[in-house]
Order: C-alpha cells, then sequence, then structure tokens
C-alpha cells in the first residue's frame, strides 16, 4: 500500500521534544520519519529496501527547501534485528507495520529496545488479527508476495511480546478501518491488480478523508475501528531497568 498518509495518533500521543533522537524502524517511505522532523530534533529513519528510502529522502529534501522541517532527518538502510546503534541512545522510538515481515520478531524488538533509552517513549504497531486472519484467508498472494506478512498475531498476543522484552504497554488503539476496506477490495480483485477502478477510487477516497478530515467521516471511522481497525498501535515506554548503569550515548554511530 502507498505510504503516504500520517497516523494522526502520532501528534496525540508520540510528543516529539526539542532536541529529541527518534528513532523510525521500518520507516518505509518515511511518513512518520517526516512528521517527527517537523519538530527540532534528530530522526533516523532505518529500512532495508533501497528504493523506500530514497523516495522518502526525495520526499524530505523537498520538505525541507520548502521550510517545513524544523528538524534534521537521515535515512539509514539496515536489518532490523541488527541494528547499527549504541544501547540506549535514542529518546524516542517507534515502529510501525515492521515486525510482521521478519522472520525472528523477538530478535528485531529486542534491537529496537535495545538502541531506545530506559523510560522512552515507545510505539509498536502491528496489523490487527481479524482483518489480517481475513486477508490470508481471501487471497494466497497477499501472504506470499516477497517481502510480504510472514505471521500473524492473535488478540493480546504482541502486547505480551512487549511486556515479556521489556516494553510497558500503556495503552492500545486500533486504527485505519477505511484501509481494512481497501485491502478486503485488493485481495477480492486480485493483490496485483491495485489500480482496478473499485479499488483505485477507494484508494482516493481515503486520502480525500485522510488529508481533509471530514468530520462525520471521522466519526464512523472511529466506530468502525473498534470492529475492523486494521492496526493495533501500542503506546508505551522501555522499562527501566533497576540500577542500570547508563552511559551518554554521544554519537548514533556504532562504537
Amino acid at each position: 500500500m502507498p505510504d503516504n498518509i500520517v497516523n494522526v495518533d502520532f501528534r496525540r500521543h508520540f510528543h516529539v521534544q526539542p532536541g529529541d533522537r527518534v528513532l523510525d524502524l521500518g520507516c518505509g517511505t518515511g511518513r512518520h520519519t517526516l512528521e517527527a522532523a517537523r519538530y527540532p530534533g534528530r530522526v533516523v529513519g532505518v529500512d532495508i529496501s533501497r528504493d523506500d528510502l530514497r523516495a522518502a529522502k526525495f520526499m524530505y529534501d523537498d520538505l525541507k527547501q520548502k521550510g517545513q522541517l524544523r528538524g534534521h532527518a537521515d535515512f539509514i538502510i539496515g536489518d532490523a534485528t541488527n541494528l547499527p546503534f549504541k544501547e540506549g541512545v535514542f529518546d524516542k522510538s517507534l515502529c510501525t507495520e515492521t515486525f510482521e515481515h521478519i522472520p525472528d520478531d523477538r530478535a528485531g524488538i529486542a534491537e529496537f529496545l535495545r538502541v531506545t533509552k530506559p523510560g522512552a517513549q515507545t510505539c509498536v504497531s502491528v496489523p490487527a488479527y481479524w482483518p489480517e486472519r481475513a486477508y490470508w484467508a481471501l487471497s494466497w498472494e497477499y501472504w506470499h508476495s516477497p517481502g510480504g506478512h510472514v505471521r500473524w498475531y492473535r488478540p493480546g498476543q504482541m502486547r505480551q511480546i512487549l511486556d515479556e522484552m521489556g516494553m510497558e504497554v500503556q495503552f492500545e488503539r486500533r486504527r485505519h478501518a477505511s484501509q481494512s476496506f481497501y485491502w478486503f477490495l485488493r485481495c477480492i480483485h486480485g493483490l496485483p491488480n491495485e489500480n482496478f477502478p473499485p479499488v483505485r477510487l477507494t484508494w482516493k477516497l481515503i486520502n480525500v478523508h485522510h488529508n481533509r478530515r471530514i468530520k462525520l467521516l471521522e466519526y464512523l471511522e472511529t466506530v468502525a475501528n473498534l470492529v475492523i481497525g486494521k492496526d493495533l498501535i501500542h503506546y508505551g515506554r522501555k522499562r527501566p531497568v533497576a540500577a542500570q548503569h547508563e552511559e551518554p550515548a554521544s554519537e548514533l554511530a556504532t562504537a
């Protein structure tokens, strides 16, 4: 799916402060990296796709030239299970729609939390269970496409994993019910056929909705999120470690 819709929850629940170092793991084409760069600070977007990172860098340079970004962003190609950063270097970390793609998701979560400061704000989102199960049932291509999803998470499963790995989940939200409908159409009409008229029209309407934030549609999607919200978002903090000795992380580069 095109990665150009900024999750409105980002502004409401993921507060970037001046001078923060922010990690966007699995940044794709940079929707959250660019949003974080609107605030003074340094953001690092990491992804395994060179093409996505090129697109993210292009949009970053364009917005920076227009004076719409106050922060600095770097884009790094990398493996989520082996991040090139020192321990505890980031003041905030987020990872959206990534761990379902990684064969060893626990290794990715461990790295995500390793490079985050104890007590720092974190955000992790994965596909919600029931919409994801429907897509897998409807379309063989959905879960056999290169780079696609390799697993789904049952209700409460990701929260349990995050808790075991050291993230204290403070609350959850389901979002993007309209995108559930879009992916339902994609699976019905054939995953590669994204330009099929009903599919294309639905995507255009979703973009209009997200750009204009029409009140009635916002209300309807909020209600629909309770049932068919596509994404399950976990907000919380990296759990502080008792008597942990922290050394200042002066650089983002590897030791």
